[in-house]
């Protein structure tokens, strides 16, 4: 086979589906657009995404019940959506054009390995039962399911069981994709981790950062109406005390407010704006600027205030957004469809925008920048 260089655009194709092949007509479908976001043959897709997913499916084959089914959904639903995300991404970053352009199929697949192999663990990493080993055995129909916290590296132990030999020599004679899988599940910074997640906020299939469970981000006109400006159900209350995922918010030793949250993109944007307040790198109230104090609140514009960062992380101003939102600590506004996040604005300087509302002390502290002129509409 030619797996391992590029293949050429040819034209579509149906996806192979081998005699034993375990997939319900729905999974058949999901295989054939998987096979439209890459560039490989029929025959060469069947024995690394086909052989993959057969495999995966085959360890759970025996057992039923809700866990099991919703395992194999959301597998195929967020590999689908990695992929289409992974084509908007140079993998690895700042590679030379040959080398990007040589493993652009091959990331790609390790993007794909790796979310499979994550999700199963979500499950597999809960089951329990006399003498069945998870990293061997297929999963019997009688085994148990603990209600434990899974680490996400537990994915990194199913891995090479689920790739399979070719699997397993694509991504071997590929070093750089091999690293970035493995990447995927340390702790450091991962381009590929940053696409699966990207991914799974947009199809509200992400997975907490623990590991332990699947959160999902909500829509922007949710089902329970809010009083206008009233904050979101996951928002601290003015007189709420400082959650454990907050964090303090206490000087360090040298007097600088320490950084809030958990570190996730989305906590990072909120200490981006805060270290941009106390160096003076961003401006409130600045006429053209997007950080605006109205009435005490934080008013941001939309997509102005993501653009920034999203350049240093190297992600769309979208899915900067969408972590943000995940948070929960935006307010919400009572409109036609429900809630909505967006709330339009007449600023100072006579712009009409539309941005995000947050707590003035999320961004600035006790040290609040002067109250502008600017108004909500």
């Amino acid at each position: 086979m030619g797996i391992f260089t590029r293949t050429k655009e040819r034209q579509e194709q149906p996806a192979p589906v081998a005699a034993d092949a375990p997939f319900t007509e729905a999974e058949v479908a999901a295989v054939k657009e998987l096979l439209r976001l890459t560039a490989l043959p029929p025959d060469e897709f069947d024995a690394t995404y086909g052989a993959l997913l057969r495999r995966s499916w085959g360890v759970i084959a025996a057992p039923r019940g809700p866990d099991w089914t919703a395992v194999r959904e959301r597998t195929l639903a967020c590999l689908v959506a990695a992929l289409k995300v992974r084509r908007a991404h140079v993998l690895p970053r700042f590679a030379a054009a040959e080398d990007a352009y040589r493993l652009t199929e091959a990331m790609s697949f390790a993007l794909a390995a790796c979310v499979v192999a994550e999700r199963l663990a979500l499950v597999l990493g809960r089951a329990t039962g006399p003498g069945w080993c998870p990293l061997t055995g297929t999963v019997p129909a009688d085994i148990e399911l603990a209600d434990v916290a899974v680490p996400r590296s537990f994915g990194a132990l199913l891995l090479p069981r689920l790739l399979g030999e070719t699997g397993r020599q694509w991504l071997g004679e590929q070093p750089e994709a091999l690293r970035e899988a493995a990447a995927y599940f340390g702790g450091g910074p991962s381009q590929l981790r940053d696409i699966a997640d990207d991914a799974a906020a947009r199809i509200d299939m992400s997975i907490d950062p623990a590991g332990s469970a699947e959160t999902a981000v909500e829509d922007d006109c949710a089902a329970t109406p809010q009083a206008e400006g009233e904050a979101s159900g996951p928002e601290r209350g003015p007189e709420s005390p400082p959650s454990a995922e907050t964090g303090p918010e206490t000087p360090d030793p040298d007097g600088v407010p320490s950084d809030i949250g958990t570190g996730r993109v989305g906590w990072r944007w909120f200490n981006w704006v805060r270290a941009g307040l106390r160096d003076g790198t961003i401006a409130a109230n600045a006429e053209g600027g997007w950080l605006h104090n109205i009435e005490g609140s934080a008013y941001v514009v939309d997509p102005d205030c993501f653009e920034a960062l999203a350049a240093a992380e190297s992600m769309p101003p979208k899915s900067i957004r969408n972590r943000v939102l995940k948070l929960g600590r935006h307010r919400t506004r009572r409109s036609a469809g429900g809630r909505a996040d967006a709330f339009p604005a007449e600023l100072a300087d006579g712009r009409r925008v539309s941005g995000m509302l947050f707590d003035g002390e999320l961004l600035w502290d006790e040290d609040a920048p002067p109250a502008s002129t600017s108004v909500l509409r």
